[in-house]
């Protein structure tokens, strides 16, 4: 399908952005009205777009004791002159999975760790899109040293990187590749990211002095319940294995995604700045230490309000400028701004497909911005 949402254009100085809707997931068999998931596993192999697994609230807000639900569904696009055709036919993950690591390879889809009803995996997988057939191919690869949930993952050339996630009981720093030409070696553990990190955006660049793969923003559970949320931003070096801290970015970010354009320059469409996110957090805290009933019920009611009147994410646009090392402000995401997905280029193009909205919300929308830069 595709929605004839008026097309919105952005400019700056130089780069345009012109944004549309164009499809959304269908709905769950026995409702109405699709809900979309975050947490999706999205990715693109021979022109064809996956949007896979997450999780959302089908019965009700978690605020209101609704369920979480893992999904394994997976939505099959075919990419034709900029739309988007969902294929009438019915795919399946292995199993249900949300917030894993996903990225795209030339062999396929890949994705790594996530977690389900079951909990946190350390499995990792190759989507493998079969163009005679029409059908999904899964590949078992080798599996991460620990499991991890809403890690991060990149691919330069034939070779993997993911980094940080979320464990059990903390926030790993760990930075891990694998060769996918030679995965019998398995993962290879790298230099740790300064600083632990889960819901963090990663991109890379190949340049004339090496390959380099950005870390931006990201946050670490903490055991008093409250998350630090970062500005950090951190580049790593392939050729010698080693990070380095570059210009923060304006506010402290967690949970958006983002891409590098064609000109170099990064991309970081929306995401969360953890206001109401610590707010809630520190009333949870809070729920948990009282012991008085009363005020306990108290707590539980401000806490319910602020997650059912969630404002939503930053709908800001950044660029940041790896030749001169600064960001800015270049536009505004016209739409509900998802979080927790991964962004996928596409040409000239990025697409951005479901995601959380608000608190417990998610959208069934897959968005997509064409990007264009005006000085070429």
């Amino acid at each position: 399908m595709f929605l004839t949402t008026p097309v919105l254009a952005q400019k700056t100085t130089g780069i345009s952005m012109k944004w549309h809707i164009a499809a959304e997931l269908p709905a769950d068999s026995g409702q109405q009205t699709a809900l979309g998931v975050a947490g999706p596993v999205t990715g693109m192999h021979k022109d064809v777009l996956f949007v896979a697994g997450g999780a959302n609230f089908p019965e009700a807000m978690p605020w209101q004791g609704g369920a979480k639900k893992y999904h394994a569904a997976i939505h099959v696009y075919v990419m034709k002159q900029r739309k988007l055709k969902l294929l009438p036919k019915s795919f399946s993950l292995p199993s249900n999975v949300a917030y894993a690591a996903s990225c795209n390879t030339a062999q396929g889809v890949l994705y790594a760790g996530g977690e389900n009803e079951k909990g946190i995996s350390d499995k990792v997988w190759l989507m493998i899109w079969d163009n005679k057939t029409e059908e999904i191919l899964f590949k078992t690869l080798p599996a991460l040293p620990i499991a991890v949930t809403n890690a991060a993952t990149t691919v330069i050339g034939n070779t993997v990187y993911v980094a940080g996630g979320e464990t059990a009981a903390n926030t790993s720093g760990q930075f891990l590749s694998l060769d996918l030409n030679n995965t019998s070696a398995g993962w290879k553990k790298l230099a740790d990211i300064p600083q632990p990190l889960s819901h963090t955006v990663i991109t890379h660049i190949a340049g004339k002095k090496g390959d380099k793969i950005y870390l931006c923003g990201g946050r670490k559970k903490n055991s008093n319940g409250i998350s630090t949320l970062y500005a950090n931003v951190f580049v790593y070096d392939i050729a010698t294995n080693n990070w380095v801290e570059k210009k923060a970015l304006p506010y402290a970010l967690s949970a958006g995604t983002g891409i590098m354009d064609d000109a170099k320059n990064m991309l970081l469409f929306g995401g969360d700045k953890g206001i109401v996110f610590n707010e809630t957090e520190t009333l949870i805290a809070a729920i948990k230490a009282e012991t008085d009933p009363v005020k306990k019920q108290e707590l539980t009611q401000k806490k319910n309000k602020l997650q059912s009147e969630h404002p939503g994410f930053s709908k800001e646009v950044l660029l940041y400028n790896i030749k001169t090392d600064t960001w800015k402000i270049i536009g505004s995401i016209p739409f509900d701004t998802p979080v927790t997905t991964t962004a996928v280029k596409w040409n000239s193009s990025v697409i951005i497909p479901s995601g959380e909205i608000k608190a417990g919300v998610r959208s069934p929308q897959i968005i997509v911005v064409k990007i264009k830069l005006n000085n070429k």
